[in-house]
């Protein structure tokens, strides 16, 4: 097989950042509940999701990015930088608050940086495997301290498509698994039967021995203390191609009062340094996402957008479809495959009732319109 290539065909309609970088909106917005804390709280969510209206297509929030944005809109008080109470009341026995509140949309704010991920990388399927090896490289099982730190570190990064870590070790062998983290080709397997787009698949390691301190005797004397330590090494594949996208490496330490503590808490401080890295990994992802080809397709016809989006899926030689965005007769839309982009048209003439024309082909861009 070809190396992969990602194709951007423009005409979607998903999500899409507008170009205006502002660094914090202040919208005056109503809330309703039991009590002040719980009016505050719906005020909030109305405030951020009044924001992210104006910074995303608001023609597709319901049909392509409801459950993904209903997530974000339960975090909103971790996206508001200040707030005013202007009134207070109480309506039909609800306590009613209006509120000025400033909504936190610098480029590097949390609320952002969950839009830019979920919007570049259309909120993946990740599964997340951590093997526990011994210090002979022998696999003990899974990992289930890493694997949760790690879970919900993707999840409060906003994927919510993040496969639980109970399935993912009861649908596959441990020793498959590490076969594959040392570069067997199997991996398509596991991706269909987990419904994952990305592997995140590590090793880890932990140990823990008692400590002693010198006697003043020129000896030592054991305390109650163990000193526990965890090493992990984690690559990030993708499913379809079992192409290795990231790497890294990390150790922690830990101090408790019995061996097997010691080791447990040094696994969790690994596996919160090891879901930082992978988060970075992953913004590192969505910032590239779309250095990628581009086919820009004139049509108003969405419907037309949809079965071009549909067509491209059927044919052998694409691994996956992404639509993008549809506005003012242009839309985008991310095609994976392995093909260049004039056996991509070629292929796709051959299957699609559609009426096709190409206005041009070159080694970043495919421009065309399209009819039913």
């Amino acid at each position: 097989m070809g190396k992969l290539k990602k194709i951007s065909l423009i005409f979607g309609a998903a999500m899409t950042l507008t170009a205006q970088s502002v660094l914090a909106q202040v919208v005056v917005v109503d809330g309703y509940g039991a009590d002040k804390d719980s009016a505050l709280r719906d005020a909030s969510r109305a405030a951020v999701e009044q924001v992210v209206g104006t910074l995303v297509d608001s023609r597709t929030l319901v049909t392509n990015y409801a459950t993904e944005l209903d997530q974000i809109y339960m975090k909103s008080q971790g996206f508001v930088k200040d707030m005013k109470i202007l009134s207070q009341d109480v309506v039909a026995g609800s306590v009613h608050v209006k509120a000025s509140i400033d909504v936190d949309t610098s480029p590097d704010a949390k609320l952002m940086n969950n839009l830019k991920m979920l919007m570049m990388l259309n909120d993946p399927r990740i599964a997340v495997v951590i093997l526990e090896q011994d210090d002979k490289g022998n696999v003990l099982g899974h990992d289930q301290i890493a694997e949760s730190a790690i879970n919900a570190r993707l999840i409060d990064l906003g994927f919510s498509h993040v496969v639980d870590a109970g399935v993912a070790s009861s649908l596959q062998d441990a020793r498959l698994l590490n076969r594959i983290y040392q570069g067997s080709s199997a991996i398509g397997s596991i991706g269909r039967s987990l419904g994952a787009d990305y592997l995140v698949l590590g090793v880890s390691t932990a140990q823990a021995q008692g400590i002693s301190l010198p006697n003043g005797k020129g000896g030592y004397e054991p305390t109650l203390l163990k000193n526990g330590k965890a090493s992990m090494t984690v690559k990030i594949l993708k499913f379809d191609t079992g192409e290795i996208i990231g790497t890294f490496s990390n150790s922690a330490k830990a101090v408790d009062n019995s061996l097997e503590s010691a080791k447990q808490k040094a696994i969790g401080n690994a596996a919160k340094d090891a879901a930082a890295k992978l988060e970075d990994k992953f913004r590192h992802f969505s910032a590239n996402a779309n250095q990628a080809l581009q086919l820009e397709v004139r049509t108003m016809d969405y419907q037309a957008v949809q079965q071009l989006a549909d067509d491209l899926r059927a044919l052998g030689v694409v691994q996956n479809v992404y639509i993008r965005e549809h506005q003012n007769g242009k839309a985008i839309l991310s095609v994976d495959t392995i093909v260049k982009p004039e056996v991509l048209v070629k292929s796709l003439q051959g299957k699609t009732s559609l009426g096709i024309f190409i206005a041009g082909i070159s080694n970043n861009t495919i421009k065309m319109s399209v009819s039913r």
